[in-house]
């Protein structure tokens, strides 16, 4: 599978990936934000578009739903929730199903609530082996989606905990979403010697001055997101969350932790 990353400098630095299945020569977008940029890279290539996916029904993850349409007529797929909301989704998809699929590749639908009610990601499988996850605004690179328009940080706890945590650390992340160095000062808030995050930190410093971006596994993740860390906080970070939070947080209760890490991000 063949994967492209187009990212657009707005507000919300998002990120609309290309998907082109080797073996069919099918090709999907995956949160599709500026047409015209999307447009340009098909024209580039010589390819038609055949699908949309669009992971949530927020208006930055589908705003160019409704240009591709017109030119190229693609089946657009969504969470059955965002049928009616999302522009042209008419396909809906569910836990498990399979879409840009071939003898070896596919793409697995997972129904990954918290951030809205109607959000999926996708995992990439290649030989049976999963390669890569598009997270959407779940997960994102050291940190994770917010809750204010219609989500809930509880499920989004459940959401990670369960669906995230067990995934092997050397899938690579493609989150819908630029907020790397904001969400890793953050970590170092609340962690300040960690040196995963630190390193980071000035490797994507150096690397955005040419516009590019680090494209990091789940195994990296694990060191620099405090999202992925609830199930063994570092004493560091576990103290200065019950001391910023005010809570008095049990050992063994990485809901809680993760929740309360949400709850200080969102006003950090």
């Amino acid at each position: 599978m063949e994967v492209f990353r187009i990212y657009t400098l707005s507000p919300l630095r998002n990120f609309t990936y290309i998907l082109r299945n080797t073996e069919t020569s099918q090709t999907l977008s995956i949160d599709p934000y500026d047409s015209t940029q999307i447009e340009t890279f098909l024209e580039n290539q010589g390819w038609n578009l055949d699908f949309i996916l669009n992971t949530h029904e927020h208006a930055d993850h589908t705003s160019g739903n409704e240009s591709l349409f017109r030119k190229y007529k693609p089946v657009v797929y969504s969470h059955p929730g965002g049928i009616g909301k999302i522009p042209h989704a008419t396909h809906p998809v569910k836990k498990g199903d399979k879409i840009l699929a071939s003898s070896d590749q596919y793409l697995e639908i997972l129904d990954t609530p918290g951030h809205t009610f109607c959000h999926v990601c996708l995992k990439l499988v290649e030989q049976g082996k999963a390669k890569a996850i598009f997270t959407g605004d779940t997960l994102f690179n050291a940190g994770v989606g917010n809750c204010y328009r219609g989500g809930n940080p509880e499920i989004l706890a459940q959401t990670i905990l369960e669906q995230i945590y067990p995934l092997e650390n050397e899938i690579l992340l493609y989150p819908g979403h630029d907020y790397l160095e904001s969400n890793l000062k953050f970590t170092l808030s609340l962690d300040p010697s960690n040196q995963e995050a630190i390193a980071t930190l000035e490797e994507s410093g150096r690397l955005q001055k040419d516009v590019e971006f680090l494209t990091t596994n789940l195994g990296k993740e694990k060191k620099i997101n405090t999202f992925l860390q609830c199930d063994h906080p570092s004493e560091s970070l576990k103290k200065n969350v019950q001391k910023k939070s005010g809570l008095k947080l049990a050992n063994d209760d990485p809901k809680s932790l993760f929740v309360s890490l949400r709850s200080l991000r969102d006003h950090w």
